[in-house]
């Protein structure tokens, strides 16, 4: 008998104005993936018989939902997640970049890079006065300053400026994007059956943004991408992919 225990590995990509894949992307460990199939219908009860039997049932529309479980904090699955935009920060320089006026000892003050290093922080003063690197303290990767001592040395004209250099990142920014239709395949193995292949297309999915990232956790962050399988109307109803999707036993 034919039992099924799935592992494989999940891509996702977008789709050409065709409607076929447009380059699918892994997205890495997926414990769990689950697609569900539903659909509403519409009944009729007859009143002849005394006991108002179903004697009708029509469908009035078909319906299919996708979830996975994904592991890997890497930018495409944040990207899908956040609906956001990933950017590339290549590596260069910030010159005079602003302080809060004034600044509160003590307090952090993020910076607009991350990666950072050498950090000069300078007053506004005519001839501006070089903050001692004795009296702040540097949050390197993070980009983030704290001045303990904004007052010896001085007196400084706020507010206080910053230069520095920084290294190349990945940045994702939230809510960006609108709402991703994707093409999803997953590429499996079957455990039960000798792993046997197995493939399985998803022609269109709406996803819908991830419901909580769990930041804080003594355990490995997982986040779930839930969404609906709509319909493929440029495929054929009758066709042998159908309009929502296929799973293919090899």
């Amino acid at each position: 008998m034919a039992y099924f225990s799935g592992q494989g590995r999940v891509y996702i990509g977008a789709r050409d104005i065709d409607g076929n894949p447009a380059g699918l992307t892994f997205v890495g460990n997926v414990p769990e993936l689950k697609v569900s199939l539903s659909v509403d219908t519409i009944e009729h009860q007859e009143a002849q018989s005394g006991q108002r039997l179903t004697d009708l049932q029509l469908i009035k529309t078909k319906k299919g939902e996708f979830a996975c479980t994904l592991e890997e904090l890497i930018a495409t699955n944040l990207a899908l997640a956040l609906y956001g935009s990933t950017t590339t920060i290549t590596p260069g320089t910030v010159t005079g970049e602003l302080l809060p006026n004034p600044v509160t000892p003590g307090s952090l003050y993020p910076l607009a890079m991350q990666n950072v290093s050498a950090v000069q922080i300078h007053d506004s003063d005519a001839t501006p006065k070089l903050l001692p690197a004795g009296q702040y303290s540097v949050n390197a990767k993070h980009g983030s300053l704290v001045i303990q001592d904004a007052s010896t040395g001085g007196p400084y004209t706020e507010p206080f400026t910053v230069d520095y250099a920084y290294g190349a990142a990945q940045s994702t920014a939230m809510f960006t994007q609108p709402l991703p239709e994707r093409w999803i395949r997953f590429e499996g193995l079957n455990t039960a059956d000798g792993n046997r292949e197995v493939v399985i297309d998803l022609y269109r999915v709406a996803i819908n943004p991830a419901k909580e990232l769990s930041i804080i956790t003594d355990e490995l962050l997982k986040f779930e991408l839930s969404g609906q399988v709509l319909a493929d109307l440029t495929k054929p109803v009758g066709g042998d992919l159908g309009q929502f999707g296929r799973l293919v036993l090899l």
